[in-house]
């Protein structure tokens, strides 16, 4: 069969795995399917089950074609026979459970305000619920919205309007009962092996004049008391209880909420008492940081004990890959699965057998079962027709010196024969966001795309990004725009050099967040590019400070404790608009309405600036959309994006050609 060269349509035809869950026997697996609804303009997802040897099968439908129903979440009961998932079907998400034999969905819960998250009781007979309740109302004027809180906006969800709190419910009878403080933030859920106690989350009735952090509290069933056993000096992403109970492992750091510190584990005893980092003096932070923009997959878990309670088993990114290590009781640590070219982003581990969702260049992410040995069999294979259609290339990985010497992982993506119009290939350089994020051995369908269109696609990890331990994440601390810059133009000079198709004539450039701020430095301090697209991008350190959903304490700590009242010079000096008099690169800014990470006035004050200045300038603005558009926003918006790229890129492309060319 002949093949083709990638669309950007294609974005809508992928099908993608995700947020796997094992039965506690290890012999069952369940995971949601994603699938994109242009008709909707949106994404609908599903429960499929396996067993591992027989082929996924569908184990929810979804029927409604005015609602993009999701499922989602799934958890299997102790005994296996039911899998307890979240689903918006009424219109909000809700609990649900589902026979594991098949049959009907019966809705297990009924909050007003939905649930968030959930945990299911070992006994099978309560799980615990995350609602929010919300303020009561500042205004009877629908139209004025008062604000009272210091972080009063939230990427993605507009107005912070309430509080997380926790609630039992028996299944049996569907009684619901508060269990915690409705006056402080509370999450992360989980049983005691016994179901005897609840561990959980839950910060400070007035962070604003404390701090975000949320501390460890345990709740004891039979005598109804709350006990904090952990103050909490750094985030906490997950909470695992030993098999015996004694020990709480924690996915977290004990370094503030903004760090370059890695994400360890950290054992706290049961009953209270000091934190041991078990991970402090390991190279590599837990989790996986390495961006796509073709994943729904929420991690659940990046920590899990051994049936044994002697070990803990973690995901863990090594560079530009991903996958699972193990840490006995001791701080030794052993690897579990770790290949090239593989990126897990999820997994799912009980009675010592594991399941994963693994990724690679060439696809976007199927469901594995992981055996001894590093033995790995795969269950799912949901785009390999489409994949089996495309005429693609895989990126080739390279390693450079960058600024000081240091070692700099980069590739370079080729464009297959069949999109070659001329001896010489244009070049793009790609900047993640971040800048604690990475790059890695992922399919990007961004790429290919521009690949298809006849560019070579040069992308790097420069100091800052994750998965090269704590130093390499802090490299850009205090010096943004500095010696990570170096580290990225010095990686797209080493495919200039090492590759002659490579055209040093047609560079071009683009980038997303602190992409985006990177977009905007370069062209501000090099005229090598001939045009740049700049998305949800930063240009005025100084003003994201106080507009940024995470501005305050994301620059403090960036910038050594900067504030705005006596560290003006030090944020502006950082800042793309001080060098925007110096820019001669036509500019496309692509920049979503609703995002509250990087405000759409960085956009505007961007904008306005280079159209005064007399470069030529395209501002394109996406109604209803957030800092996600690229990753999750509506099918339509994201297939706009990448045309509004491409076709940026084509005209100055087309403009730059010689007539010998």
């Amino acid at each position: 069969m002949s093949k083709r060269l990638i669309t950007i349509d294609d974005l809508a035809a992928f099908t993608f795995a995700g947020s796997p869950a094992l039965s506690i026997d290890g012999l069952q697996a369940v995971y949601v399917v994603t699938k994109t609804d242009l008709n909707q303009n949106g994404y609908s997802s599903s429960l499929y089950w396996t067993d591992g040897e027989h082929s996924p099968k569908p184990l929810t439908y979804t029927y409604n074609d005015t609602l993009l129903e999701k499922h989602h979440h799934p958890i299997f009961s102790s005994d296996g026979t039911y899998v307890y998932y979240l689903s918006n079907r009424t219109g909000i998400d809700q609990v649900w459970r589902i026979p594991v034999s098949g049959g009907e969905s019966e809705q297990v819960t009924d909050f007003k305000e939905g649930t968030n998250d959930f945990t299911l009781c070992p006994d099978g007979q309560k799980l615990v619920c995350q609602t929010t309740k919300k303020d009561k109302k500042k205004s009877d004027n629908p139209d004025v919205t008062v604000v009272t809180r210091l972080r009063y906006l939230q990427n993605g969800k507009g107005f912070v309007d309430g509080t997380t709190a926790l609630h039992l419910c028996s299944i049996v009878d569907r009684h619901q009962e508060l269990i915690t403080n409705p006056h402080c933030d509370a999450e992360l859920p989980t049983f005691s092996p016994d179901g005897s106690q609840l561990y959980f989350c839950m910060g400070k009735p007035q962070p604003d004049q404390s701090d975000y952090l949320l501390d460890l509290y345990v709740y004891d069933f039979s005598t109804r008391t709350t006990k904090r056993i952990y103050k909490a000096l750094g985030s906490i992403k997950e909470i695992q209880i030993s098999p015996d109970g004694q020990t709480v492992a924690l996915a977290g750091n004990d370094d503030g909420e903004c760090t370059p510190e890695n994400i360890s584990i950290l054992l706290v005893p049961a009953a209270g008492g000091l934190a041991k980092n078990l991970t402090k003096n390991k190279y590599l932070s837990l989790g996986n940081f390495i961006g796509t923009d073709v994943r729904f997959d929420d991690a659940h878990h990046l920590i899990q004990w051994a049936k044994d309670g002697q070990s803990l088993t973690y995901l863990v990114q090594d560079g530009a890959i991903s996958g699972l290590k193990s840490i006995n009781l001791n701080g030794e640590i052993a690897t579990v699965f770790m290949r090239k070219k593989k990126v897990m982003t999820s997994f799912s581990m009980n009675n010592d057998k594991i399941i994963a969702i693994l990724s690679t260049p060439l696809s976007t992410g199927d469901l594995y079962f992981l055996g001894n040995g590093d033995t790995i069999r795969q269950a799912s294979d949901h785009n390999q027709e489409l994949f089996n259609q495309l005429d693609l290339n895989e990126p080739t990985p390279f390693t450079y010196d960058g600024a000081d010497n240091w070692k700099i992982d980069g590739w370079v993506l080729m464009p297959p024969k069949a999109a070659r119009t001329a001896k010489k290939v244009p070049v793009v350089l790609e900047i993640h966001g971040g800048p604690a994020a990475a790059y890695g051995e992922s399919f990007n369908h961004e790429f290919q795309c521009l690949a298809a269109q006849g560019y070579a696609v040069v992308y790097t990890n420069p100091r800052g990004s994750r998965g090269y331990g704590a130093e390499f994440c802090a490299g850009c601390y205090g010096d943004w725009g500095r010696k990570d810059k170096l580290d990225i133009l010095k990686g797209l000079d080493y495919v200039l050099a090492n590759y002659p198709e490579c055209d040093p004539d047609r560079q071009f450039v683009t980038g997303g967040s602190y992409g985006g701020f990177m977009t905007n430095t370069l062209v501000g301090t090099t005229n090598r590019f001939r045009a740049a697209v700049t998305q949800r991008s930063i240009c005025n350190l100084y003003n994201f400070y106080g507009t940024s959903d995470i501005g305050y304490y994301f620059l403090t700590r960036y910038f050594n404790g900067a504030d705005l009242w006596s560290d003006e010079d030090t944020l502006m000096q950082f800042s793309p608009i001080r060098y925007a008099n110096q820019v001669k690169t036509p500019t496309c800014i692509i920049h979503s309405e609703q995002d509250h990470r990087c405000p759409i006035e960085q956009a505007e004050q961007w904008y306005t600036a280079l159209r005064r200045l007399g470069v030529e300038t395209r501002f394109v603005r996406i109604k209803g959309e957030n800092h996600e558009l690229s990753r999750s926003g509506r099918p339509k918006n994201r297939l706009t994006r990448l045309q509004e790229i491409i076709d940026w890129f084509q005209h100055y492309n087309s403009l730059a050609l010689s007539p010998n060319e």
